[in-house]
């Protein structure tokens, strides 16, 4: 098997996105996400970037600069690879964006009820901040942001 490649997403990644990680989401939905992941990346105010083996994508993730902090968001793992690190290697990429970015805090969302993505972000080294009601569509519920917090010389090559 071949190592998971991460790279930008481009829109036409869109049918592959939506197959293999958001099959309940309308293609459009999908396509009009990827464009402004496209377009963040064109003005350097974030990236989006998918996680693909063997021509099949396993991941996308998103991150967006702020004025206070970059944020990760949309971030989905194909519940058939989960499991494999897969989250963790978009997460990590992302973050050496953001710091590429000149990002000098990094930001990620998570429902309470995703115990497992939690685990994963504290695990990362991301920090409790703080919680807000959200309505993820299935009515709000309460998600919790983490953070992590650069050095000056962390982002410096």
């Amino acid at each position: 098997m071949r190592k998971l490649l991460l790279r930008p997403a481009r829109a036409e990644d869109a049918p592959r996105v939506q197959r293999t990680c958001w099959p309940e989401q309308p293609l459009g939905k999908v396509v009009t996400l990827l464009q402004r992941a496209e377009k963040l990346r064109k003005k350097r105010r974030g990236l989006g970037v998918v996680a693909v083996r063997d021509g099949v994508v396993y991941g996308f993730g998103m991150l967006t600069l702020w004025p206070r902090a970059a944020e990760i968001s949309d971030l989905v793992v194909s519940a058939r690879y989960r499991g494999q690190g897969v989250g963790t290697a978009i997460i990590q990429f992302l973050t050496e964006a953001a710091q590429d970015l000149n990002a000098t805090i990094v930001e990620i969302g998570v429902a309470l009820s995703n115990t497992r993505a939690l685990a994963l972000y504290r695990r990362l080294g991301f920090r409790d901040y703080r919680t807000i009601q959200v309505d993820l569509g299935q009515g709000p519920e309460p998600v919790l942001y983490l953070e992590k917090a650069f050095s000056s010389q962390q982002g410096q090559s």
